[in-house]
């Protein structure tokens, strides 16, 4: 055999190398022949010649199968108790296989959790455990978006959190809410916000308070005050004297309901109209009245009830102190009987629209008991119990005459002119302008 060494001048240099008896191959524990090539031989087959050149049997020019050695390539030892060799491609497949099933698992197992963990999270938010808490006042201004009136609701603890509940309005189909005033408890189920949501605010309530003594004009600036009421200081006079509202005391041709207006404090809702909270003050002034007996004291005194009405009036805006009322109703009475003017410079303030400083006691006005003898036409005020009281049952007395005394408007009473001049200089003596 030669085999070509180091090279030479010319080229590899050949070296003669002994051939290697190795003896007979044995396959199998049995010999295996020489078989000389014959001329003609049939062509190798792949598997053929896969086993040739495993064997070193290819001869110079015959090439392998590249796509048989790279296939070589991945087989390994073959398995035990057989002899197939063993495919690495064909296991990574199978591991690739045995994997998959339990990532997905694992996926539905994550989302399971979500979904659970997700669930219970809303349902505590629609229906919160525990007992509804403390009720709150919640303010919802005009065009508010029902995200934002989750935020509100949120704010005030209605809700625990805004995001839920605007998505249940949404499912719910709930558009825009009406704004106002709602009350609603913390902790409150979804449900239930909604339903008084829904519902409505509640409505805006308004108080006006009547002291006895005011007069109808002094009523009707009262409720003009009341921002957002919607009645107006000029609507509630135009009910009050239009003849839309009436009272059983009021005589025929009046339209003034002077003195019929029951002093207290009136609660009316936003959106009531001025003839309505004026038809509430006169129920309430008929009311009262009737259960004093005031038509049965009337003809008892032989007066309509009308003018006891208005003589409660003028107590009313004369005296100061409740034991004083009796007294002054009795020199009223008694002047009537006389044919005296009254002299309350009340009425004539009241008639001359209550203005501010001196004015001439001789003035001429329909009210100036001063002057004219009689009762004035109206009520000059809006007596309460007591002035009624004391109008319906004056004391008998002898009195003519009351001056007030004192300046914490204590009043003293006489019977003679004598009596009033003494009464009129300790008057003066305090400066209170007799």
């Amino acid at each position: 055999m030669t085999h070509f060494g180091p090279e030479g001048p010319e080229g590899p240099l050949a070296q003669e190398v002994e051939p290697v008896d190795a003896g007979p191959v044995e396959v199998d524990g049995g010999p295996v022949e020489e078989v000389e090539p014959s001329e003609g031989a049939a062509p190798v087959e792949p598997s053929d010649r896969r086993a040739s050149v495993e064997a070193g049997e290819l001869g110079e020019g015959v090439e392998a199968d590249p796509e048989a050695e790279d296939a070589d390539d991945l087989e390994g030892p073959a398995l035990g108790g057989t002899d197939e060799p063993y495919d690495y491609r064909r296991s990574g497949r199978r591991g690739r296989r045995r994997r998959w099933p339990a990532i997905l698992l694992a996926v539905l197992v994550a989302v399971a959790v979500v979904a659970v963990v997700g669930y219970l999270h809303v349902n505590n938010e629609i229906n919160p455990p525990g007992k509804p808490g403390r009720t709150v006042t919640v303010a919802v201004p005009a065009g508010t978006s029902t995200a934002r009136v989750a935020d509100l609701l949120a704010k005030d603890g209605v809700i625990h959190g805004s995001t839920v509940f605007e998505w249940y309005l949404r499912l719910k189909g709930v558009g825009a809410l009406a704004p106002g005033t709602y009350q609603m408890a913390t902790n409150e189920p979804y449900s239930t916000a909604l339903y008084i949501l829904q519902r409505g605010p509640l409505p805006v309530t308004y108080q006006v308070v009547v002291p006895e003594g005011f007069t109808v004009r002094q009523i009707a600036a009262a409720v003009g005050h009341l921002k957002g009421a919607g009645i107006s200081e000029q609507a509630f006079l135009e009910a009050a004297t239009g003849g839309q509202v009436r009272s059983p005391y009021e005589p025929a041709g009046s339209n003034d309901l002077e003195g019929l207006l029951f002093p207290a404090t009136y609660p009316f809702q936003q959106g009531e109209t001025a003839d309505e909270l004026v038809q509430y003050m006169v129920a309430t002034f008929d009311t009262h009245a009737a259960a004093l007996g005031l038509t049965a004291a009337a003809q008892r005194l032989g007066y309509s009830p009308y003018q006891v009405i208005t003589v409660a009036s003028i107590v009313e805006r004369e005296v100061k102190f409740e034991a004083d009322r009796g007294g002054v109703a009795s020199v009223i009475y008694n002047r009537l009987l006389r044919g005296i003017p009254i002299g309350a410079e009340s009425t004539l303030l009241y008639g001359l629209g209550d203005p501010k400083g001196a004015v001439v006691i001789t003035t001429p006005n329909p009210y100036n008991t001063l002057v004219n003898k009689g009762l004035p036409p109206t009520p000059i005020s809006n007596p309460g119990i007591p002035s009624l009281e004391a109008a319906m049952n004056p004391p008998k007395t002898t009195y003519l005459y009351w001056v007030e005394v004192n300046p914490d408007g204590a009043t003293s009473f006489a019977s003679t002119n004598a009596q009033f001049k003494q009464l009129q200089a300790e008057c003066r003596a305090v400066r209170l302008g007799c």
